[in-house]
């Protein structure tokens, strides 16, 4: 989408190679997650100051948005969520074409953190084992 004069007088990353502006499509309190892994929930200032073209030049095209995080999150994802009074901590799988945890579906949980399948794989870190002669 092109930046219309309402959106240029706020957001200024258009000549840094910007994809669009997602400025109409996505609302304030709204959960955004990039493709590179990064989750954010827009607020006042980042939907008015700076548009959404922002988030694209530093962090990657938008690849999901949704009021509820449960559509935000993705298959491999770490997850820390609480069921039943109990915390746990697991990966979200697929199983006959739907995301769940454990036996749980996601609309039985309750999700408290998030660490993306994207983020995991960029902070791996791999042991390598000198062989000394």
């Amino acid at each position: 989408m092109k930046c219309g004069d309402k959106e240029w007088q706020h957001c200024r990353v258009e000549k840094m190679g910007c994809t669009g502006c997602y400025y109409d499509e996505i609302d304030i309190n709204e959960y955004v997650r990039t493709e590179s892994g990064d989750i954010f929930i827009v607020d006042e200032n980042k939907k008015v100051l700076q548009g959404l073209k922002f988030l694209d030049v530093q962090y990657g095209k938008i690849t999901k948005h949704s009021k509820n995080i449960k559509d935000i999150v993705g298959y491999r994802d770490l997850i820390v969520y609480k069921v039943n009074g109990k915390q746990h901590k697991d990966f979200i799988r697929k199983v006959n074409g739907h995301l769940q945890i454990e036996f749980w579906s996601l609309d039985q949980i309750e999700i408290l953190k998030i660490v993306t399948r994207e983020k995991l794989l960029n902070n791996i870190f791999e042991v390598e084992k000198e062989i000394l002669e």
